[in-house]
This record gives structure tokens, C-alpha cells and sequence, in this order.
């Protein structure tokens, strides 16, 4: 999954990137995933501004190692309840 959020990162400008985390969240099959797609899709879309300001740009490895790391440490946290 890393690979293809790098993938992702990569070769989409932030609007492209913005379309597809809106489809991933229309998508959803619950409210719940409505959610953490929004979310997930709120990080990604911070780093894209972020990447797309840095004076030097990270290799594709180095997404992958990054989001690799995030997806885990998400995994591990569990689910986060919400007001």
C-alpha cells in the first residue's frame, strides 16, 4: 500500500490527488471509512503541499519508507473515536 501512495504522491498534482481521495471516501462503505479515508486523504494531501515546497525532493524509496512507517504507526493506534 505504501508503494501506491508514493505512486500516488509521485505522479499526481495535488488536484488529481484531491479527486481521488473524494472518490475513495464517496466509495466508502461506511461512515466510519468515510472518515479515515478523509483523513488518510488529509495527510497525503499535506505532504503533497509540503513535498511540492521543499527545496530538495525525497526519492520514491523514501515515500514508500515514510508511508510505509505512517500506515503502521495509524495500524497500531487504532481506531480514534471522534465527537
Amino acid at each position: 500500500m505504501a508503494r501506491q501512495m508514493a505512486e500516488l504522491l509521485v505522479k499526481s498534482d495535488l488536484d488529481e490527488l484531491r479527486e481521488i481521495v473524494e472518490r475513495w471516501v464517496a466509495e466508502a462503505p461506511t461512515e466510519r471509512s468515510k472518515r479515515q479515508y478523509r483523513d488518510f486523504g488529509a495527510k497525503l494531501l499535506e505532504l503533497k503541499g509540503a513535498l511540492a515546497s521543499a527545496a530538495v525532493q525525497p526519492s520514491r524509496e523514501e515515500l514508500e519508507l515514510a508511508l510505509g512507517m505512517m500506515l503502521k504507526l495509524a495500524a497500531q493506534a487504532g481506531p480514534v473515536a471522534k465527537p
